[in-house]
């Protein structure tokens, strides 16, 4: 559970965050939401595929940590094994709320109820110095928060570019575990399509490639081969649990 609420000196001038690679708060989600321009460096590792949001119709880029619902096969212990990972894992415990609906006014709340909270003396980074003003590390998380933010908004824009292009198509991914006698169906998730991106008209290719977005599709495709290293991975977790 979360308890989150604005950021103030008044209630959270002793407040510190312990830095953290444990992101076992993740552990039953198995899709992570990631932006396009993480798309580079976490192609190396994850496959990266997008799925639809039922309720408006948009597509999300996510990172598939996970063949079963409900289990994030790199976030079961507060290790984290693999040398990258998505960007938005920094943000715990602080977030950006709107405060009106254009969204140009924002508040830093924070999670009180993290485990990444403390208050004891010399463990973690203080938000606020005793002047009551924002300390150096609080500024940089917000600004850090601030970027996320505006990627998010990029990559909104970029799949609503993508999609009325009608390049998504769904796909059925299926995979075979060393335990299971019938494969794994996976539904719900969509991949950029090869035919249609190469029927393309020169124009609309163009158009893509002049706003740096092949080189983000191309990204997209590669990591489609990290499947098999779920695969891989779950098999190792069955033989565990």
């Amino acid at each position: 559970m979360a308890n989150i609420v604005p950021l103030n000196f008044e209630h959270h001038l002793q407040m510190r965050i312990n830095d953290s690679k444990d992101f076992s708060r993740f552990s039953d989600q198995h899709l992570i939401p990631v932006v396009f321009h993480e798309f580079h460096h976490l192609a190396s590792e994850f496959p990266l595929v997008f799925v639809k949001n039922t309720e408006t119709g948009q597509f999300i880029p996510v990172a598939m940590m996970g063949i079963k619902p409900d289990l994030n096969l790199y976030c079961q212990t507060p290790n984290w094994p693999a040398s990258v990972y998505p960007k938005g894992f920094n943000n715990a415990p602080l977030s950006l709320v709107k405060t009106d609906n254009d969204g140009a006014n924002v508040l830093v709340c924070v999670d009180t109820d993290s485990p990444l909270i403390s208050s004891v003396e010399n463990q973690g980074n203080r938000l606020f110095n005793d002047n009551k003003e924002q300390s150096d590390f609080l500024k940089k998380r917000t600004e850090a928060l601030l970027d996320i933010a505006a990627l998010n908004e990029q990559t909104t824009n970029v799949c609503q570019l993508l999609a009325s292009k009608s390049l998504f198509t769904a796909k059925q991914l299926t995979v075979k575990l060393l335990n299971s006698k019938q494969p794994i169906n996976i539904n719900g998730v969509y991949v950029i399509d090869e035919q249609a991106l190469n029927q393309l008209s020169d124009e609309d290719f163009l158009s893509l490639k002049a706003n740096g977005l092949l080189p983000l599709i191309y990204a997209h495709l590669v990591s489609l081969q990290q499947i098999s290293r779920l695969i891989e991975l779950q098999n190792k977790y069955d033989l565990t649990h």
